[in-house]
């Protein structure tokens, strides 16, 4: 492990700060439990101020939702025990239900209404007329630490979030940049080039949190939308490239001898992709292959075809590439006199919709709200008084890894990490704590671990552990305005709460054994039953419906296909459906009078991709299909009309990329994942 940085020891001073302050005010009012102020200081903190600001406001509006469930829920089912544990779990159910369906930060506001509920009123399960005052207590000490931490983040040396985003993006244009010039150079993309783009769209997916923290970080619009059109035409790159790839392989079978003014002009867009070639612009590029497109194909008729579709492929990369480059550098200057002007229409992909496998995440809440529903049965069965200790901390374990594909590892992370926190209360509290005079002595008896601990907060592979530790120990001891020490209370307090995390993990050992390969396999069946119905709807389907659920669950797909190591799941090419779905969604386009040349072809695909959908992996291309393909795009080339020239090149992508290999690529999958650990 590296030592910490200078700015990790800066964001653990800060965020001690911001607790002592929250811990002293809240002992000061006096609030009922002051250490509560204290931990929520920890769960909001973040290195950048943006983020600090925008979970702040979630978790407030969170902790507001989720009170007001309390109040509503908790009296008007109390004398009825079983129904009330209904309704609750209900709500948790519904509630992280809506989490689940958004996968940006904002999320939290759901999850965290979801599990306030137990947390709140539980423990006024049996006096229920106190609970108004209990959740407007437990509302104020979090909404304490909320602002102590975001004052304390923005007067501190505030981080911005725009400096880290901006190198995000230099770094995915580096990436781009090195795969295109490779291919531009040898004609094809390589299993490293393949790697490195599937690694390359799960890193710009993950652009998504950033841009949400964006907007709580500046004071203009004009960065946030910058940054939303770079990350939708870093999505596009991918397809774009491998298009490309295609056509030019397809080009050079065709062939019977190199190009050198094809050759010559590839070489001058690799030198500008590069930024080497003075004196050539975007605009002079695209202007020579409209002319070599004309010109080429003159003289080599019998490859027209395949030369439009390389030079069309060439002249997107061009555009996409100055659009990325054109808006990299607006997000940099941040208010830019005027907006650049943009080329390559993705427009329909920022802010479109997602896909998502809805059945999966009802599954995934349903079986946690059934879970906390029998531990609810269970405390009340057993009278344990306090056994809602183990319904909350359940109901927390349950929602923060119910997106995970197997979340019982991560459950058993938190179990280690409770145990720990429990062991670490019980030193200062029993200790510790009686040497305490004053506010200062608690501070310093407080302030080394939480130090230490604050460093690994901003290391993604601590992040979790190192704030449940903190939250954990601070609201185990139990800090109030007098030592108050109650080893009875506080055994059972702590056998309950490990008792909740064990029933958690049981359950979801019971409830979830699936595990990545499923959910890729699922996630495999559904994109190429999307592309069956496409092939078999009878209206025009547009980009804007269609395209954004492709890459987004192109986007989910890739990071567990690099994950599994079974390489005999054949997922191919997870880029294929993205590549397929344009070139669908261009032959839709044809007017009427084409449906005869292509009705055929498209029964011909949609049973195609249904058979590929029941294998859940793609499979070869069947002979028939190639010979419609064929008679298809010489039908296409018979005809006269501008429009059956574009449907023409449609048919000819299309058949490119289900001639992609269907075979599966293990080491390529494995090596897309090398950018997630």
């Amino acid at each position: 492990m590296n030592l910490p940085t200078w700015r990790e020891w800066l964001f653990s001073a800060k965020a001690l700060l911001a607790a002592l302050l929250a811990l002293y005010v809240a002992l000061a009012i006096p609030l009922d439990n002051p250490y509560w102020a204290m931990a929520s200081v920890y769960v909001v903190s973040h290195p950048l101020s943006g983020a600090t600001r925008s979970k702040a406001l979630y978790r407030a509006l969170g902790t507001v939702l989720g009170a007001v469930a309390s109040v509503a829920i908790i009296p008007t089912f109390s004398q009825q025990p079983l129904l009330m544990s209904l309704v609750m779990s209900a709500w948790i159910g519904a509630l992280l239900y809506l989490s689940l369906l958004d996968r940006t930060p904002r999320s939290y506001i759901f999850m965290l209404a979801a599990y306030t509920v137990p947390l709140i009123s539980l423990s006024e399960v049996n006096d229920p007329s106190t609970l108004f005052d209990v959740a407007l207590a437990r509302s104020e000490e979090i909404l304490l630490g909320i602002v102590c931490a975001s004052l304390v983040n923005a007067l501190v040396l505030p981080s911005r979030i725009a400096p880290t985003l901006g190198a995000r993006m230099d770094r995915l244009l580096g990436d781009g940049r090195a795969v295109a010039a490779r291919l531009l150079a040898s004609r094809q993309l390589g299993a490293a080039d393949q790697a490195l783009l599937n690694r390359l769209l799960v890193d710009v997916m993950g652009l998504d949190a950033m841009i949400v923290h964006l907007s709580y970080d500046s004071s203009s619009h004009l960065p946030e939308r910058h940054a939303r059109d770079f990350r939708a035409r870093m999505a596009m790159l991918i397809p774009q490239l491998v298009s490309l790839g295609d056509a030019l392989q397809a080009l050079q079978r065709e062939l019977d001898q190199p190009l050198p003014e094809l050759d010559e002009h590839l070489q001058q867009v690799e030198r500008w992709l590069e930024g080497s070639t003075s004196g050539i612009s975007a605009r002079q590029l695209r202007e020579r292959s409209r002319q070599l497109e004309a010109w080429l194909g003159d003289q080599h008729r019998g490859q027209a075809l395949a030369l439009e579709s390389a030079l069309r492929q060439l002249r997107g990369l061009i555009d996409l590439w100055q659009d990325c480059i054109a808006l990299r550098q607006g997000f940099a200057e941040g208010h830019p006199e005027r907006a650049p002007a943009l080329r390559y229409r993705v427009g329909q992909l920022v802010g479109g919709p997602r896909h998502h496998d809805h059945g999966l995440l009802a599954f995934s809440a349903a079986s946690v709200a059934a879970g906390i529903f029998l531990l609810c049965v269970l405390w009340y069965f057993s009278g344990w008084e306090h056994g809602y200790a183990a319904v909350f901390i359940a109901a927390v374990a349950s929602c923060f890894f119910a997106g995970q594909d197997n979340p019982a590892p991560f459950i058993r992370s938190f179990l280690v990490a409770t145990l720990i926190s429990t062991l670490a209360a019980a030193t200062y509290l029993f200790a510790l704590m009686p040497n305490v005079q004053d506010f200062g002595s608690l501070a310093t008896l407080l302030a080394v671990p939480l130090l230490l601990l604050g460093t690994l907060t901003g290391r993604p592979q601590y992040t979790g552990t190192v704030v449940l530790l903190a939250v954990q120990t601070i609201s185990t001891i139990t800090i109030q305005d007098s030592y108050r020490a109650d080893f009875p209370l506080f055994a059972d307090m702590a056998l309950s709460t490990a008792g909740g995390v064990v029933f958690a993990l049981v359950w979801v050992r019971l409830t979830r054994p699936f595990g990545t390969l499923w959910a890729a396999r699922r996630l495999a069946r559904q994109g190429w039953s999307s592309l069956a119905a496409l092939s078999a709807s009878e209206r025009r389907d547009d980009f804007a419906r269609v395209v954004p659920r492709v890459v987004d669950r192109v986007g989910q797909l890739l990071p567990r296909i690099g994950q599994l190591e079974d390489g005999g799941v054949a997922f191919g090419d997870a880029i294929q459906e993205l590549r397929i779905c344009f070139r669908l969604l261009e032959l839709q386009r044809a007017p009427a009078t084409l449906s005869g040349v292509l009705g055929g072809l498209f029964a011909a695909l949609g049973e195609h991709f249904s058979a590929c959908a029941r294998a859940q992996r793609q499979l070869a291309l069947p002979a028939a299909l190639d010979a419609q393909l064929s008679r298809t795009l010489d039908a296409l080339l018979a005809r006269p009309e501008q429009s059956a020239r574009h449907a023409a090149r449609a048919v000819h992508g299309l058949r490119l990329a289900l001639q992609a290999p269907a075979a599966p690529r293990a080491e390529t999958t494995r090596q897309a994942a090398g950018g997630l650990a």
